[in-house]
């Protein structure tokens, strides 16, 4: 029998409003951010209709700002960008088996390891590639990023990720803005792009972060996660706020977790985002706990390549329903 799960309450050790600590929680946040709350509730119906609940149907049939739906047709290809607050969460396992599910499905991937300086996605996959991203960014190089992209496991695109190369792990801001703007040499070619970012809250996540159509951010049920999560949530949403960009679009994947954790990770980290940002924090999928990850980790093999029937794989497998039903309704919408 699963063992209940004890709800701490706000300001319990890990709980995410612990980096509000000194704000009091406004009276009432049901009339702030109402084209937000739209915008999200449009992306969950998207992802899973069963998820969102009944709601009067909005005014507008497209509540984004207009700015976002002008940068959404000016895309050849959707962009989803994959983050986590700590490391160790299983981001990149998450990205690498999200890649090669969506795959399954008919979608053209590609997938860039933008783990600046620590990238591992080839790991993953047991690959050992000779072109990576410095070689993009190099000065006076004329390869671009579709020209280092390599065929993975599993049938996607990979763009490998610098290994120990200082300069990449921190780029100035004029570099990283130019490799968010290259995006487009791999949309040509993809019906999708996944950008794996590195963990934490540095300018280069917020920036990938910010510029992709869809944010995930994978957490785990442990509280320096949940917290973290919090944490880079509310940099992404600030950054968008000072540079005067329509908010992300962000989402909550809970990894190693069951149905029933997944739902209290959720619940804790959302009222936090709405108590404290008003924003409506969506969760599209959860992934449980499964040894045979770790087990296809350690031969360097994706687990849904090595074993796609696990609990993890059948997870996985209806995440990326969720997100290639998200794929078509954006192609859709481009095409009008």
């Amino acid at each position: 029998m699963t063992q209940a799960i004890n709800r701490p309450s706000t300001g319990a050790h890990g709980d995410p409003a612990r980096v509000e600590s000194g704000h009091s929680a406004p009276g009432a946040d049901a009339g702030a951010g109402d084209d937000q709350a739209s915008k999200l509730r449009e992306l969950v119906r998207a992802l899973d209709p069963a998820r969102e609940p009944p709601r009067p149907k909005p005014a507008q049939a497209d509540a984004r700002p207009r700015a976002s739906r002008a940068a959404a047709r000016e895309r050849a290809a959707p962009v989803i960008a994959i983050a986590s607050g700590k490391g160790g969460v299983g981001k990149t396992t998450t990205s690498v088996n999200l890649a090669i599910a969506l795959s399954s499905l008919g979608d053209k991937v590609t997938l860039m390891d933008a783990d600046l300086g620590l990238a591992n996605a080839d790991v993953l996959c047991g690959m050992m590639p000779t072109r990576r991203l410095e070689k993009v960014v190099s000065s006076g190089s004329t390869a671009t990023l579709d020209q280092i992209a390599v065929d993975a496991p599993g049938g996607f695109k990979l763009v490998p990720g610098s290994v120990g190369v200082s300069r990449m792990a921190d780029l100035p801001r004029q570099e990283r803005d130019s490799l968010v703007s290259r995006l487009i040499e791999l949309e040509r070619e993809s019906d999708l792009v996944m950008i794996d970012t590195s963990a934490g809250i540095m300018p280069g996540v917020t920036s990938f972060m910010n510029a992709a159509d869809l944010g995930l951010i994978v957490v785990t049920p442990e509280p320096t996660s949940i917290a973290d999560a919090y944490a880079l949530i509310k940099c992404v949403v600030g950054t968008s706020a000072r540079e005067g960009k329509p908010r992300a679009r962000l989402a909550l994947v809970v990894n190693q977790a069951s149905a029933r954790e997944a739902v209290e990770v959720h619940d804790r980290v959302a009222r936090v985002c709405q108590r404290f940002l008003s924003y409506e924090l969506p969760m599209i999928g959860n992934i449980r706990r499964d040894k045979r990850v770790m087990t296809a980790v350690r031969r360097r093999q994706p687990f849904m390549i090595w074993a796609p029937r696990t609990a993890a794989g059948r997870d996985m497998t209806a995440l990326s329903k969720r997100i290639h039903s998200w794929v078509q309704e954006q192609s859709v919408s481009a095409s009008q």
